[in-house]
């Protein structure tokens, strides 16, 4: 099922928050043991398991207004930093492939008691769900990639690498120099050019900026990109373009999201070929969770409703 919400779409909660700068999220990390990295967690709400893994330039803090929501909902919702993002423990062999990102998810939940998960991700958060998703397709029973399609839609292309130079200019030696400088500001320019709709009073860089500021933070950040081409680590897997998704899944993409071609997502349908939806949110960017909460909340709340339940009870909505 396809769906295209318009920015119409929950109007009244848009002119309720428009122009308001988030509040500080101020809560404090939970710390555990996964696949041999100490992750630090945000935790809210009881119920079927929902984890959230956040992308690039982000962390666990910009799933703050969404996570309450689903948690209201009656989920137990959970959102780590990923590895490599202080608090959380830098990977000890330096080890930032894909599939190991995966692993760190499935060890997530088992380490939180869970057998079975709902995997939503941004970003490279989202390549981490698809990678737990091809791994353990019994404990992931549900699929959520927000502005990243399906592998067989993002082979090396000349326009892929346009609108997402970085990718190349990571590479290069004075990467973490260019990245560090005037106090992290390309960080902004990065928000900026991905999320061109959103209002620059509303972006707030500071967490990631925390994480970066840690001796090491801007090496472990950067070894994402690092190790995109590096052999996959022995034991695990990694989607690709033959890779087909038959657990429910939803894809959620920004209509001006400035990190990759809008298309994509149409070409990496087929990639999902159990029940699949597909929600483009009109004039939003490359940050829906951060951009348009409501909308992303609602998007994965009728997903997760369509769901069975898969944890020890069903949702029930807090009063």
């Amino acid at each position: 099922m396809s769906i295209r919400l318009l920015a119409t779409f929950a109007l009244a909660a848009l002119i309720s928050t428009a122009g308001a700068a988030q509040a500080e999220d101020t809560r404090e990390f939970s710390f555990i043991e996964a696949n041999g990295v100490e992750l630090a967690y945000l935790e809210e709400g009881t119920g079927p398991l929902v984890v959230l893994l956040h992308g690039y330039p982000e962390t666990a803090r910009g799933w703050q207004q969404v996570q309450g929501k689903l948690a209201a909902a009656g989920y137990r919702v959970v959102a780590p930093n990923m590895r490599g993002y202080a608090p959380s423990g830098f990977a000890p062999d330096e080890d930032y492939t894909v599939g190991t990102l995966g692993a760190d998810a499935l060890a997530l939940i088992d380490a939180l008691g869970e057998s079975k998960a709902v995997v939503v991700g941004h970003d490279w958060g989202a390549t981490a769900a698809m990678s737990a998703a091809v791994t353990d397709p019994d404990t992931v029973v549900g699929l959520v990639s927000l502005t990243i399609p399906h592998p067989m839609a993002t082979e090396p292309s000349l326009s892929l690498f346009l609108n997402a130079p970085h990718f190349i200019y990571y590479q290069f030696p004075w990467a973490t120099w260019m990245v560090s400088r005037n106090d992290f500001a390309h960080i902004d320019g990065i928000v900026e050019a991905w999320a061109p709709t959103f209002d620059v009073a509303r972006r707030d860089t500071t967490a990631v900026k925390e994480s970066l500021a840690v001796e090491g933070g801007v090496e472990g950040i950067l070894g994402y990109y690092w190790s995109i081409s590096a052999d996959p680590t022995p034991g695990t897997l990694r989607a690709d373009k033959d890779t087909r998704f038959a657990m429910p899944a939803l894809t959620i993409a920004g209509a001006d999201d400035g990190a990759l071609d809008i298309e994509l997502f149409k070409a990496g349908e087929d990639g999902f070929t159990g029940p699949y939806t597909y929600v483009e949110l009109e004039g939003v960017g490359h940050f829906p969770q951060v951009e348009a909460p409501d909308e992303v909340a609602a998007a994965l709340l009728t997903f997760l409703g369509s769901i069975e339940p898969w944890g020890n009870a069903a949702p029930e909505p807090v009063q």
